[in-house]
């Protein structure tokens, strides 16, 4: 972990194995990392306060504060501001009738919030809550 950090849903999977019980060997196999990143998160998930159904349930840039620290990730009330509208943008977005998109959407936005973020990192925002909300892993069956 000295390296690179994870995504945030490669470390989903990582509590998702260590919720199952799987060893740190294990994981490091299923998920090509190495087993000292599997035991960094471990110690960091014993270490926690709150469990890992708790930390499975956090919207992702929470949980990289959380394993992160170092990592000033949404000091400001921007993010707080634009997280709570997230699921009513993807809702426009999803619906065919409406003809809405995301640069109308910023616009209506920055409208609300004239110091809120630019277009670019709005539309990021947007497309890590959509990967939020429908996470994929692929399991492999283990062999006897």
């Amino acid at each position: 972990m000295a390296g690179k950090t994870k995504q945030m849903s490669q470390v989903k999977q990582i509590l998702l194995l260590l919720k199952q019980g799987r060893g740190n060997k294990e994981i490091a196999r299923m998920l090509e990392i190495s087993k000292n990143t599997v035991k960094s998160y471990r110690n960091k998930v014993e270490k926690s306060p709150v469990g890992i159904d708790t930390l499975l349930e956090m919207d992702d840039p929470v949980l990289e504060i959380r394993f992160h620290a170092g990592n000033p990730a949404y000091p400001d009330d921007r993010f707080i501001h634009l997280k709570t509208n997230l699921d009513t943008y993807l809702k426009e977005l999803d619906n065919p009738r409406s003809h809405v998109t995301k640069h109308i959407l910023w616009q209506e936005y920055r409208k609300m919030h004239p110091d809120g973020y630019g277009y670019t990192q709005f539309c990021y925002h947007i497309s890590q809550h959509q990967r939020a909300r429908k996470p994929s892993m692929v399991l492999n069956p283990l062999c006897s």
